[in-house]
């Protein structure tokens, strides 16, 4: 929210509309970010399972004729391997200090499963198996998944934000000045409710799924903000900042 001192020599029109319309800016900004997050970590996962399905696997009847020491030492290569792509690709993205900061069995465990992550510690001698290999993809694949329908989430979030903002904007548009003009009151009070009914209404439609249902979902998105409702703020701000004005 801008200032009194920031708002100094702006006309009140102008100041009005900055002052509504600053929780949607605020809203869309923060979706942006998390958005490119997201987005940042799906392609981190999806080069993960590239260099995953590139990677040889050692069969039952090889490891039973392997010596001990070289079957070890493959054992060591393939969880070493796993590691290192692990590491350099989902461990890799440039919010990952910042937003999780775990070690990278914590995080395989967190985003994999536990049993994944046992064969990764290092002293676990992972036998990289056709099984283990296919239970690793199949996991992040679901990673990959759950990505996807978040960024579908939060691009829907968006355009009911641009939706809003718009109709904000309209009304906004046919203020006399900071005044709804007269005998408009009643047409202006209706548009406002509606506004907020219909986001209401997107807000409740959303069904539960990671940072997906709707109001969890707001209240993770803007966790950081003094309003967990963009719209709903936005629209309680122009009816009290009109409310006494209107002739």
């Amino acid at each position: 929210m801008m200032s009194d001192t920031e708002m100094v020599g702006i006309p009140p029109d102008e100041s009005l509309r900055r002052y509504v319309l600053e929780p949607l800016a605020t809203a869309e900004s923060t979706l942006d970010n998390e958005y490119e997050v997201v987005a940042a970590e799906k392609r981190a996962f999806e080069q993960f399972k590239e260099r995953v399905v590139g990677m040889e696997t050692v069969s039952d009847t090889a490891a039973m004729t392997t010596t001990r020491r070289s079957l070890s030492e493959r054992r060591s290569r393939g969880a070493e391997r796993v590691r290192s792509a692990f590491r350099e690709t989902v461990m890799d993205v440039d919010h990952y200090d910042e937003v999780y900061g775990e070690s990278l069995i914590e995080h395989a465990e967190a985003e994999l499963s536990a049993d994944i992550a046992a064969g990764l510690r290092r002293h676990a001698h992972l036998q990289f198996t056709y099984l283990y290999k296919q239970t690793l993809l199949a996991a992040v694949e679901a990673a990959i998944e759950q990505r996807e329908t978040v960024c579908t989430t939060l691009a829907s979030e968006r355009d009911s934000l641009a939706r809003s903002r718009g109709r904000l904007r309209a009304l906004l548009d046919e203020l006399d000045g900071t005044r709804v003009p007269a005998g408009s009151r009643a047409e202006f009070t209706g548009a406002l409710d509606e506004i907020a009914s219909q986001r209401q209404e997107t807000v409740a439609s959303r069904t539960g799924s990671p940072r997906a249902d709707g109001h969890d979902l707001c209240a993770y998105l803007y966790a950081e903000c003094l309003w967990t409702y963009p719209v709903l703020t936005a629209v309680t701000r122009l009816r009290g900042a009109v409310t006494c004005v209107v002739t």
